[in-house]
């Protein structure tokens, strides 16, 4: 949209491209789904069964990444770039937004991916050359989520998405443990969680420090919608406080419970006694 508009306009745009009649639609696809897989894996302040309309702001941040993947902008590596917003209430992930302005088939072009737990995930096209009216009709395609209770198989080769500008024969060593296992090394952490929500890798590992709120209540707002699971590497649930130091303690997230479970049944040991590898 032209930069000159003002912000209520923009909002009636959005209003009026992603409609309470849409969403509510959605949600109501789901709903048996939520109640019977999501509900069993998720608290109720992080999934809703009924429509998710409004919360108490109190309790709300805003989590915004304007540039995620700056290394890979500067070593030109576009298609790692992405812009994060994510929403967090009460200090869990609800929401999030990841725009990735270039796409690694054709950098002219983008996608917007978004979602929440209630409502799934979604994806539009992006053209920075489109008007404001073209991107107003572009055609919204929702991600079929990931069957939320299918177990691998026990020989599986686990696809991890893990740091491309980071890595490290410590990170190489860990993710290895997890054997069969296939190591694919993508740019940006917002963009590693737009291939597990797309389907291209089964999980994203970071085991390291290095990760911050901003880097991750966006993309695991869509990982939730998808029916995928995360906790920190001492297999904690990711939280989002005001307070602290931003940080999160390393990351293990996968397409759905029984792949986390896997892949801590893979570390073994190692994850038991993580912070002898890692220091967090």
């Amino acid at each position: 949209m032209d930069s000159d508009l003002s912000a209520d306009t923009i909002t009636d745009g959005i209003k009026s491209f992603i409609t309470k009649d849409f969403l509510n639609e959605k949600q109501a696809a789901r709903a048996d789904w939520i109640r019977d897989q999501l509900t069993k894996t998720y608290e109720s302040d992080e999934v809703s069964v009924d429509p998710w309309e409004t919360f108490n702001t109190k309790d709300a941040v805003v989590w915004i990444d304007p540039l995620d993947g700056t290394s890979d902008f500067v070593k030109g590596n576009l298609p790692a770039v992405t812009v994060l917003i994510g929403l967090s209430i009460g200090g869990k992930s609800r929401l999030g937004i990841v725009h990735n302005p270039f796409s690694e088939e054709d950098q002219s072009v983008g996608k917007t991916v978004f979602g929440c737990a209630e409502f799934g995930t979604f994806k539009i096209p992006y053209n920075k050359e489109s008007s404001g009216e073209e991107l107003l009709a572009r055609e919204i395609t929702q991600l079929e989520h990931f069957d939320h209770s299918a177990e691998p198989a026990e020989d599986h080769k686990i696809r991890v998405a893990v740091t491309l500008s980071h890595f490290s024969d410590t990170i190489k060593q860990i993710i290895e443990t997890i054997e069969p296992v296939e190591i694919v090394r993508i740019g940006g952490a917002g963009n590693k969680c737009c291939h597990v929500s797309l389907g291209t890798v089964d999980s994203y590992i970071h085991p390291s420090p290095g990760l911050k709120y901003w880097d991750l209540c966006a993309p695991e707002s869509l990982i939730k919608g998808m029916g995928g699971y995360s906790t920190d590497l001492f297999q904690q649930r990711l939280t989002y406080p005001l307070d602290g130091d931003k940080k999160l303690k390393g990351l293990i997230l996968g397409k759905n419970p029984p792949m986390y479970n896997m892949i801590c049944r893979r570390l073994g040991d190692l994850l038991k006694n993580i912070t002898q590898t890692v220091k967090l």
